[in-house]
């Protein structure tokens, strides 16, 4: 009995028609070992596969606008730009399929959020007999994104980092770059409008997210995050001025609990919706992907957005 046989049995999918979206380029190109694995096991289990490799994210979004509902299932191989290019396309489909996630980028924070198996072959078996559970999405003027949207210290570490850095030295590639960026810590002045309260202050560091890890950087207590309760954490930096900021920022960020964190050196909210200001234009990440925001920002979770296959 082979490694499909034995973790999906006699499943069969009933002819479901699945399109397998492949980001040849994420990771370390791992996925180019792995995909045969991929598509027996989903042949195997019954489903009509159709796959096509990413080409940038406006070829990405072009050819999903032109299968608009013509799939029941779309799955993702790759990381969590990918995801975002496939989710921010479905989301217009006028029947939203189900999605799959099958991570093969360098860091898949979203993933991790989901617990979804790290190991390609068992994500795989996960797309087979996964269940579908209802996720949260987040609107970021008119675009979307699945977790996390960020600027200021470390957002340029996402997109600045060389692909082929990450590709060798995967995770320790983002950290390494990161550190390069603290000589060079920039604050913004900010205005944070939420459920009626107005927050003003000089931030170097904010992420509106629906995730329990951004970068590796920051992590919150699984405790504090629902993935699914129409709400975003949104976690604001300030500057610090001595070393001893420094560190009690570093110290705070590994405790995972937002709502001990030093009320001098972050903020921390819980909202459905907020606008941010700023006085000059800003640039953003979201799910890692350089965006232009301008010098305002308004963001909604959009609950129960789509569906997603989780173990």
């Amino acid at each position: 009995m082979n490694f499909i046989e034995k973790h999906i049995g006699g499943l069969c999918a009933m002819e479901q028609r699945v399109l397998l979206m492949v980001n040849p380029m994420a990771g370390r190109q791992k996925i180019r070992n792995e995909l045969l694995y991929v598509v027996d096991t989903l042949t195997k289990a019954g489903y009509e596969t159709i796959i096509y490799t990413t080409q940038g994210k406006d070829a990405t979004r072009d050819l999903l606008a032109e299968k608009d509902s013509q799939f029941d299932r779309v799955i993702c191989c790759g990381g969590d730009g990918t995801f975002n290019e496939i989710l921010s396309a479905t989301m217009h489909w006028d029947k939203r399929p189900i999605l799959g996630y099958i991570p093969a980028g360098t860091t898949n924070d979203f993933a991790a959020g989901l617990k979804l198996p790290s190991d390609i072959r068992e994500a795989a078996v996960n797309i087979v007999r996964g269940t579908p559970h209802t996720v949260d999405a987040g609107l970021f003027n008119t675009s979307y994104f699945s977790y996390v949207a960020s600027f200021g210290a470390f957002t340029e570490t996402s997109y600045s980092t060389p692909q082929n850095f990450k590709n060798a030295l995967g995770h320790l590639a983002y950290i390494l770059e990161g550190i390069k960026e603290i000589p060079a810590f920039t604050s913004y002045t900010v205005c944070v409008e939420a459920d009626g309260q107005i927050y003003k202050d000089s931030y170097i560091f904010g992420a509106v997210s629906n995730a329990r890890s951004v970068g590796g950087i920051l992590k919150i207590s699984d405790s504090l995050v629902d993935l699914n309760d129409g709400v975003f954490e949104v976690m604001m930096i300030k500057m610090p001025k001595t070393l001893m900021d420094l560190s009690a920022i570093v110290t705070s960020l590994t405790s995972l609990n937002p709502l001990k964190y030093d009320p001098s050196m972050f903020l921390f909210l819980q909202t459905k919706e907020l606008k941010i200001t700023f006085e000059q234009e800003m640039v953003w990440s979201l799910d890692g992907e350089r965006v232009s925001g301008g010098k305002e920002a308004r963001i909604a979770c959009i609950k129960d957005a789509f569906k997603i296959l989780t173990v």
